[in-house]
């Protein structure tokens, strides 16, 4: 834990996960880096709507029909094995004009937004999710209240998640830098904040865990300045030396978060990190982007022999390790200005020997290039308002690692969930939920 940090405390509430993944297993310390949290929630048997996850199938989520009745199987969707373990990634998109206004708006459980979020959470039933767009706040109760009062609660018919396991910490995003580094001349507002962010915090990431977190182990990497990495693609003469030595690069934070997944010899790495580039990004932020990309490449490759962590400990993960980067990699922006394959530094992380790209798609009876728009991307996360479709969220295992399957949910138009998914829909999450499933033992 950084010099200088109080532990944080327990929370109660909170249950074992029930349904589709039995295998969880018990007992968690808590860890954190500045301001972060990790929390092992025990069960609480006065509270139903955790240890009896809720059915309300005359209750739709908001913008959903209701689900269907029965135990079929939505086409939309695949069922993992009891030994695997899924890990995904969903960019919510949940924010406001304060980290306190969006949790004001969360507290009672019917935000439609969030519950929509959580609805697909819950269809898609992931072990490990990294939730990405979500802000932060220094007490934690926004990853606190979207665990307990929306995913562990089901939603439109679904199952409630119970993940007994979170992490979270604070991001660039929002935090004032004291320098004028949009170059407009002023100093303040979002633009001159180490990350693009109207407030602290706007952006932030949270990890829920159904298994449990080796908080010893877990490192972030907010703090790493820019400038320190060897070779970077920062423009020449673009900032003065007090404006480098305040310019961190990650624009949110990459962390290192090790869960004790059952039947495996080692922990599963869960390196999660996120883009966030102002939304009048431009040749400065996409150098900052491929910097980005590359310290993800080089933690999980034994090649940032240079890079230090919040608690000012070197390198990155060690050989062999078995891992999976989540997150967003990519932006709008960049892929509209180049083709997939082109992308700065992109393809040189997707072609790199540490992991793979096992390229999930759409599970649906539909395919994307029978849809309206036959020139999305066949791996898409993020839908355009243009009506395309890019890939920005991504989950990417280790080499070693043996995947049993992977998909992205986006149901075409008539099928379920589509409304989940809906562009036309304003409370339906940003971005599409990429998945993945470890083989188990």
């Amino acid at each position: 834990m950084p010099n200088g940090q109080n532990s944080p405390a327990l929370r109660a509430g909170g249950a074992m996960r029930s349904g589709l993944c039995t295998c969880l297993v018990t007992g968690l310390m808590l860890a954190g880096t500045t301001g972060a949290s990790a929390s092992a929630q025990a069960p609480n048997p006065n509270a139903s709507t955790v240890d009896a996850p809720q059915r309300a199938s005359g209750y739709p989520t908001p913008g959903q029909p209701a689900a269907p009745a029965g135990d079929d199987q939505p086409s939309t969707t695949v069922a993992k094995q009891e030994s695997d373990v899924r890990v995904a990634t969903l960019h919510a998109g949940l924010s406001a004009d304060s980290s306190a206004e969006l949790l004001e708006a969360l507290q009672g459980g019917m935000d439609p937004s969030a519950r929509m979020l959580a609805e697909t959470v819950q269809i898609n039933a992931p072990d490990v999710l990294v939730l990405t767009g979500v802000s932060y706040d220094e007490s934690q109760q926004i990853t606190e209240t979207l665990n307990q009062q929306y995913l562990s609660r089901g939603q439109n018919g679904q199952t409630g998640m119970q993940y007994p396991y979170t992490f979270t910490a604070p991001t660039n995003s929002g935090i004032d830098s004291g320098a004028d580094l949009d170059g407009d001349g002023r100093i303040g507002g979002p633009e001159d904040a180490i990350g693009y962010g109207r407030h602290a915090g706007e952006r932030g990431m949270a990890v829920f865990s159904a298994h449990p977190i080796a908080e010893d182990e877990i490192r972030t990497f907010q703090e790493f300045l820019w400038q320190d990495m060897p070779g970077n693609a920062m423009p020449a003469g673009r900032f003065s030396e007090l404006e480098q030595s305040v310019l961190r690069l990650p624009s949110t934070s990459m962390w290192d978060i090790p869960i004790e997944v059952p039947d495996q010899d080692k922990h599963v790495h869960v390196v999660a990190t996120d883009l966030n580039s102002s939304p009048g990004s431009g040749a400065l932020d996409t150098a900052r982007n491929e910097d980005q990309r590359r310290l993800v490449a080089d933690f999980v490759s034994d090649s940032s022999w240079y890079l230090y962590d919040d608690d000012g400990a070197y390198g990155g993960l060690d050989h062999g390790s078995s891992f999976v980067v989540a997150g967003g990699l990519a932006e709008e922006r960049e892929l509209l200005d180049f083709s997939t394959e082109e992308v700065p530094e992109l393809s040189t992380l997707l072609e790199g020997d540490a992991l793979q790209d096992p390229a999930p798609q759409a599970i649906t009876e539909e395919p994307l290039p029978e849809r309206r728009d036959p020139a999305s991307d066949l791996q898409a996360t993020q839908g355009l308002d243009s009506g395309g479709a890019v890939r920005a969220s991504y989950v990417l295992p280790a080499a070693a690692l043996d995947v049993e399957q992977t998909g992205v949910f986006w149901p075409a138009e008539g099928e379920f969930g589509y409304d989940l998914v809906d562009p036309d829909e304003p409370a339906a999450p940003a971005g599409r939920l990429v998945w993945l499933d470890i083989a188990g033992s």
